[in-house]
């Protein structure tokens, strides 16, 4: 709570006016995720690498002493439906994701986390927070956090051998870490990275050695996907979700856009490469340090 009193410049002055304004504001904050890749909504369209170096891993740095430990892919159903319905769908994603990973060529061992299964891809509805379980939370997710934005991109944004970072920044110089926003659809290629939290409402597509340190939010049409291989790495989490009505959400994520029910989202590493994910509750931490604080509400008091 921030106050500020304004008065008469003097006491000296004829009129002895004066006014107290207060604003609430607040840094953004994420709930919890469940996994170090989350993926919400029925029947994802999955697809693994056939590669020894590319691995997806839950267990948290021990640097961090915190430990977090999570599976490597945990499943979301959609939370508008019954506990038990919404429960099975996301049995039947976390299946669908199995299957994926038991695929020829994908090296299963390299999937683990909290409950040491390989692969360690588990059903986490119940221990999800729930705005990450319906198209209005997670839209609500996704406006706070173009609401903190540092950097926002339009549609159609294209970055080759550079930092998301605005202003632009020399590739050699310390990353500043901030909140990114793509209204739309991201293509990177290259040696690219960036740290904080990153919101893509449309497609996230990459290839090259693009590295993360924080957040990425894949919220919209919930589509990520690799072209090639690379050898960059995520440190922090990665959340997939699908949630709008039609193409337009991305670009206008209003609610005559948002869909009543989650979609399919996509998540799909093609060709090889070491791209990663490492979950690293360090690296969430500093990405909720990244945002700046926003005013949430603001009145005059009578004094």
């Amino acid at each position: 709570m921030l106050t500020a009193l304004a008065v008469a410049p003097n006491s000296n002055s004829a009129i002895k006016a004066r006014r107290m304004i207060q604003y609430e504001v607040a840094k953004i904050a994420l709930p919890p995720v469940p996994s170090a890749l989350t993926i919400a909504g029925p029947t994802p369209n999955v697809g693994f690498p056939n590669s020894g170096n590319y691995t997806i891993n839950g267990n948290d740095d021990p640097a961090c002493g915190n430990g977090q430990n999570r599976p490597a892919i945990g499943s979301v159903g959609d939370g508008t439906l019954s506990s038990s319905a919404g429960m099975n769908q996301a049995t039947d994603s976390r299946n669908t994701v199995i299957s994926a990973l038991n695929a020829p060529g994908v090296k299963t061992n390299n999937y683990k986390g909290a409950d040491g299964c390989t692969p360690d891809a588990q059903n986490v509805q119940n221990t999800t927070n729930s705005l990450y379980s319906t198209p209005t939370g997670l839209n609500s997710i996704v406006h706070n956090v173009m609401n903190a934005a540092n950097a926002t991109y339009a549609n159609g944004t294209s970055l080759n051998n550079g930092r998301l970072e605005i202003p632009p920044v020399a590739p050699s110089t310390t990353p500043t870490p901030q909140v990114t926003v793509v209204n739309g659809n991201l293509t990177l290629s290259g040696t690219t990275t960036g740290s904080g939290i990153l919101l893509v409402t449309g497609t996230l597509t990459f290839s090259g050695n693009f590295s993360y340190n924080g957040v990425i939010l894949v919220i919209g049409n919930g589509i990520l996907q690799q072209s090639g291989g690379g050898s960059g790495n995520f440190t922090g989490a990665v959340i997939v979700a699908n949630i709008a009505k039609d193409s337009n959400y991305a670009t206008n994520p209003t609610e005559a856009h948002l869909a009543d029910h989650l979609g399919s989202a996509t998540y799909d590493f093609g060709g090889g490469g070491g791209n990663g994910l490492q979950y690293n509750s360090c690296s969430i931490d500093f990405a909720g340090n990244s945002a700046t604080f926003t005013v949430i509400s603001r009145r005059e008091i009578t004094y």
